[in-house]
């Protein structure tokens, strides 16, 4: 079955919330973003990243920032945000998403992991389109180009 996608065209757009630094190296980002998201649901802080949200893509965004090492291509940061135009709260940062072509994958929560691997292993050999990031194979990415996961979720 093939996967479900669209492309989009989107403006460079802010996004404000909270962000650690990670690494692929022994899948250690594996352990550490899910410890995130539950520090943040368990502190109430997830609620204040949605209040945030007023503006297109809309709701809680999950996001890797690749690159950020130029020694260290294993190296990354990863956001969670709201997009937004309000000012930025104490304790929380700031990332301008660049304008750009995305292909945007929908599916549920449960199947994002599944989905993430069969656009990396099946969708990039067959599609027209040509992925920014170079080395998902390797771990070790060669852009500082971003990933998203956009969770719209009821306020």
């Amino acid at each position: 079955m093939s996967l479900e996608f669209r492309i989009e065209q989107m403006d460079a757009f802010c996004v404000v919330g909270i962000g650690i630094h990670t690494t692929n190296e022994n899948d250690r980002c594996r352990t550490e973003i899910p410890k995130l998201w539950g520090e943040i649901i368990q502190q109430g802080k997830i609620d204040e990243i949605f209040a945030l949200s007023n503006q297109s893509p809309s709701g809680i965004i999950g996001i890797n920032l690749y690159h950020t090492d130029a020694f260290d291509g294993r190296k990354f940061d990863y956001y969670i945000a709201s997009s937004t135009d309000k000012p930025i709260p104490e304790g929380m940062v700031e990332f301008t998403v660049p304008a750009a072509t995305w292909a945007a994958f929908p599916c549920k929560r449960n199947e994002i992991a599944d989905v993430e691997i069969r656009v990396f292993t099946e969708w990039q050999h067959t599609s027209d389109y040509e992925l920014l990031n170079k080395g998902y194979d390797t771990g070790e990415m060669k852009s500082q180009a971003s990933d998203m996961e956009v969770n719209e979720l009821a306020g």
